[in-house]
């Protein structure tokens, strides 16, 4: 049986909510579900496929989610005190922040989707349920670099966007 680091995918989900809010960040469910499996995979490749949390991920469209929260968190975040984790899993955590979190939603859709880990398992008219450790072994992320998307969203839908450099202006004397 492998080991259990967090007790369960609510208790990490509620842990990346609670470090958002205290950075006065909102986090879309489509990339908690994003960072979710991030920090299973890494931790699983870090630790010889010891489990951080208890879950089952599926392929969609998205990426990979976790339908049980999925389908909790549909109506909204319901209520969940505040939520205690042992240092070690929290500091884990918050390396998974440092370089994923301020990632736009579009750059860490992308992240996933575009590895052969998710090509390999998404299937268009199936749900999957993802072997983790086949997963574990063909995601390669901790040596890639995320890519960088110049298309942004706006409120008025996605825009591409480049490097503002300032107007060169003549001076006159």
């Amino acid at each position: 049986m492998p080991k259990i680091a967090a007790p369960s995918a609510f208790d990490v989900a509620y842990w990346f909510l609670q470090f958002a809010e205290k950075k006065q960040i909102f986090i879309e469910d489509e990339k908690l579900h994003h960072l979710l499996f991030l920090a299973q995979l890494i931790y699983m490749q870090r630790h010889g496929n010891e489990i951080l949390f208890p879950s089952m991920f599926i392929a969609t469209k998205k990426g990979f989610l976790e339908p049980n929260l999925l389908k909790v968190f549909a109506q909204g975040h319901p209520f969940m005190p505040h939520i205690k984790i042992d240092e070690k899993i929290s500091v884990f955590l918050e390396q998974i922040w440092d370089k994923y979190g301020n990632l736009p939603l579009l750059d860490l859709r992308s992240t996933v989707t575009q590895s052969q880990a998710f090509k390999s398992c998404y299937d268009e008219k199936n749900l999957v349920a993802v072997d983790m450790k086949q997963i574990a072994d063909l995601f390669k992320l901790d040596k890639e670099q995320a890519p960088q998307s110049r298309i942004r969203m706006s409120q008025h839908g996605p825009v591409m966007v480049s490097q503002w450099s300032p107007r060169k202006v003549n001076k006159k004397d």
